[in-house]
């Protein structure tokens, strides 16, 4: 029963990872008006401000809360087999998921002068990020030793990518316009191998 619920986990991380490829499509390609346009108050739908003001947050915190209980879905899934070093890596993967997606509902329902709110949702985003990578990288770690690369893989190549991204943008290699695809088709990768993972569980079978 346990393993068919692991299964429906798998369309939701496929989904995910559409979530975050619209986002990553340049606001030039979205119909105008366009930012840096006169001041629209009401911006017709699927215009580039709508996109930006509207879908893209919309978009975002549905892919981080796909991905949460997707990732949750593997841990529950695999648990058993962990190291306990292993398992405390994907539970803080899994917090700094949690406080990515506080911190990302806060910043985007924050008020044009709430400044405090803003914030507040930066200090949970920084805080969060260290969390995912090093949860992430270990978790995705112990799958590679346990021969289980696809998985490994996955878990441990979007995490080493935001780092050298970001390493690198500090050092002045600006990457601009192609910046966020960078961290975003990585990341939609990721959801995809896992969601993939879950839905063809082999083990789904022994249950039946």
């Amino acid at each position: 029963m346990w393993r068919r619920s692991y299964r429906l986990a798998g369309p939701l991380l496929g989904l995910s990872a559409v979530c975050l490829l619209i986002t990553a499509v340049p606001l030039e390609l979205w119909p105008t008006p366009r930012p840096g346009d006169s001041y629209v108050f009401n911006p017709p739908p699927f215009s580039a401000i709508w996109v930006q003001r509207t879908l893209r947050p919309g978009l975002i915190i549905t892919a981080n809360a796909l991905l949460l209980v997707g990732l949750g879905t593997v841990l529950r899934r695999d648990s058993a087999s962990m190291s306990r070093l292993q398992r405390v890596l994907a539970f803080s993967a899994l917090v700094g998921a949690g406080a990515c997606l506080l911190g990302t509902l806060l910043f985007t329902t924050a008020g044009t002068n709430d400044i405090g709110r803003e914030l507040t949702a930066l200090l949970i985003l920084a805080l969060a990020i260290p969390l995912i990578i090093l949860g992430l990288v270990g978790w995705g770690t112990g799958y590679l030793r346990a021969d289980s690369t696809r998985l490994g893989a996955a878990l441990t190549v979007p995490p080493v990518l935001a780092v050298a991204y970001i390493g690198l943008s500090i050092a002045g290699i600006d990457f601009s316009p192609v910046g966020r695809l960078l961290l975003i088709i990585p990341t939609s990768g990721m959801a995809l191998v896992v969601g993939y993972d879950l839905w063809t569980d082999n083990t789904i079978a022994n249950d039946r």
